[in-house]
């Protein structure tokens, strides 16, 4: 059984906003119904988003100096060793997988996503996006073939500077490894442990309930149910699509990155709608040859803000870093009813 706890505490003041009465703010303590860890919903309407100016990330000297540029791509980005590639690096239309030249592990790779240096979210487009998961996916079955031992594969997406992208020009993370991190890992054990105490896939458990209780379930693209977790990492919440049917990365089918590209497109509109132009993105399969029975693909995208446009402050503070605890400024109910919009 999923249970959805929560616990709403106040916190009394005498407000100067008011005149120096007093003042009850609540602040929801809510509990991840996989995990058991809680994560905090406070300061509603506290932050203001607001768009930089992307103008000064896209000039001839920035093209110049990226590694990811058309001019640049071949003298400057590493390349593949002949037993792995032969060509030194994969291409599928204008994505190109290339190793990291500054790896986290063994097998650490980026798919630089497209030839243009600044792509705003409503320029992305089907096939550019298509292209580059279909190749980070090729990516993973080669390593695969040649690697058995490491079972798992995460691709990442850290997309514009408040999600820590260290380059503006659009590119994916390929991570292929025996240490998935720690979140991947309290996600994988417990999945685990729900299975072996139920006997159901925790995560088509989730989409069935959360469809039925249509609270935060926004819709369904193809074999991909799209929802907005009950706790959310980011500070401007997050968003989820599972695919329950698939596990690992050789379940993967071309019409499944359709319809995650399909829904990815419609989310970069109610992004921009929004004035958010920065996420972090993590899609998780399965570890190959195991926990197929319960544990599914899922990707999470967390969006990503500066608190104000001046000093350009992190949304990351105390809370996630040293408490190691999630806090976000929007409900998750109400991001629900916003984006189901973008779902008709």
């Amino acid at each position: 059984m999923i249970n959805f706890n929560k616990k709403t505490v106040a916190s009394t003041i005498m407000d100067p906003r008011k005149g120096f009465d007093r003042n009850s703010i609540n602040t929801e303590i809510r509990i991840d119904p996989l995990t058991g860890e809680s994560g905090r919903l406070a300061h509603f309407g506290m932050i203001k988003i607001q768009k930089d100016d992307f103008s000064s990330w896209n000039t001839p000297d920035t093209r110049k100096n990226c590694p990811f540029c058309p001019a640049n791509i071949e003298t400057l980005t590493p390349r593949f060793p002949p037993e792995i590639l032969p060509e030194g690096f994969l291409q599928k239309g204008e994505a190109r997988v290339i190793p990291n030249i500054s790896p986290y592990d063994q097998y650490s790779s980026l798919t630089i996503i497209s030839r243009e240096h600044l792509v705003p979210l409503l320029n992305f487009n089907k096939k550019m996006l298509i292209d580059a998961f279909n190749a980070g996916i090729e990516f993973f079955k080669l390593v695969s073939q040649k690697e058995p031992q490491l079972p798992y594969f995460i691709l990442t997406w850290n997309y514009m500077p408040p999600s820590g992208g260290g380059l503006i020009h659009p590119h994916h993370q390929l991570i292929i490894t025996a240490f998935p991190g720690n979140l991947y890992r309290k996600t994988y054990e417990n999945s685990k442990l729900f299975y072996e105490r139920s006997g159901n896939n925790y995560w088509a458990e989730l989409c069935k309930v959360e469809e039925s209780r249509k609270e935060r379930y926004i819709g369904q693209i193809g074999r991909g149910h799209w929802i907005v977790p009950f706790v959310s990492l980011g500070v401007l919440g997050e968003y989820n699509v599972v695919f329950p049917e698939v596990h690992t990365i050789f379940d993967l089918s071309e019409a499944d990155i359709e319809d995650l590209v399909a829904g990815l497109l419609r989310l970069f509109k109610y992004f921009d709608s929004k004035g958010i132009y920065s996420f972090n993105m993590g899609l998780f399969f399965a570890p190959v040859g195991q926990a197929e029975n319960y544990f599914s693909l899922h990707a999470r995208i967390i969006p990503r803000t500066y608190l104000n446009p001046f000093l350009k402050p992190s949304d990351v503070n105390s809370l996630q870093m040293i408490l190691q605890e999630p806090f976000s400024v929007e409900i998750p109910e109400q991001l629900c009813k916003e984006l189901a919009v973008f779902w008709k």
